[in-house]
């Protein structure tokens, strides 16, 4: 009888130990089954997310072209309604604008020992932004107005040193630094393009003679080099290299308001 017993009680744990194990490996076969569906999802996932940031780089970048395009088509459309205002301007005009624009050297004096836009400042050591161009020379060489204008201020300036600044019509600026301490013009007064405003000098921060010379419009800092060669007859490169003023609807004013005053006309 115990042997009955016996035998009856290894069969039931044979059979309870081969459920277990059946289950075990059950549970197995669907971890492994379900592990690989989570990893193809998990591909499928990380495949969505690229063709996402793929298409949104896409879209990104069409959406760049497609404001160059914009761009360039508005720029071909101010350089259609320049042309064809300077196509209509007399030579009294041309004169008028000429003289109503910083045009010209400041200074007798080609040399420029450094020009605008970034570079390592001379004394500070560090990378900073250059507002103007520099013109190395001799000290006491005359300095001119570049343009019509209203003197803005005349004094001393503790980075300028010995400092003008010029207001001209229509929203431009010019400024002029490192002079001689004799200033020839003082605040509020009328000056003509080409009249004597001071001398090359080294005072302020400076490491030697020279004249620091800028150009603004509507208070941003534009390239002096580029207004330099601007004249009567060399009177359309200017409005094709320098792309920070709106041309059109400046030259259009300026002629509009001296052509007012019997003082210029649009043919």
């Amino acid at each position: 009888m115990w042997r009955v017993k016996g035998k009856k009680l290894n069969n039931l744990y044979v059979i309870i130990l081969s459920t277990i194990a059946a289950v075990f490996v059950i549970v197995a076969i669907v971890s492994i089954f379900f592990t690989s569906k989570i990893s193809e999802l998990k591909k499928e996932q990380l495949n969505f997310t690229q063709s996402t940031a793929y298409m949104e780089e896409t879209d990104f970048e069409y959406l760049r072209k497609e404001n160059q395009f914009d761009e360039i088509t508005e720029l071909i459309g101010q350089n259609v309604k320049i042309k064809n205002l300077l196509s209509g301007l007399s030579r009294s005009s041309k004169a008028l604008i000429v003289s109503s624009i910083p045009s010209g050297y400041p200074v007798n004096l080609n040399r420029v020992t450094s020009s605008f836009g970034y570079r390592m400042h001379p004394i500070y050591k560090k990378r900073k932004f250059h507002h103007g161009i520099d013109f190395g020379g001799k000290s006491g060489t005359p300095i001119v107005a570049t343009a019509d204008g209203i003197v803005a201020f005349s004094g001393y300036d503790s980075g300028y040193g010995n400092f003008v600044r010029i207001s001209h019509n229509f929203g431009f600026k010019t400024a002029y630094g490192h002079m001689l301490k004799k200033l020839k013009v003082k605040k509020g007064d009328f000056i003509k393009k080409g009249d004597v405003i001071g001398y090359l000098g080294n005072s302020g921060v400076s490491t030697g003679p020279h004249l620091h010379y800028e150009v603004k419009y509507l208070n941003s800092s534009l390239d002096p080099k580029n207004f330099l060669t601007f004249n009567e007859k060399n009177f359309e490169t200017l409005f094709s290299i320098e792309k920070h003023v709106a041309w059109d609807s400046l030259i259009w004013a300026i002629t509009s308001q001296y052509s007012k005053v019997g003082l210029a006309r649009l043919y």
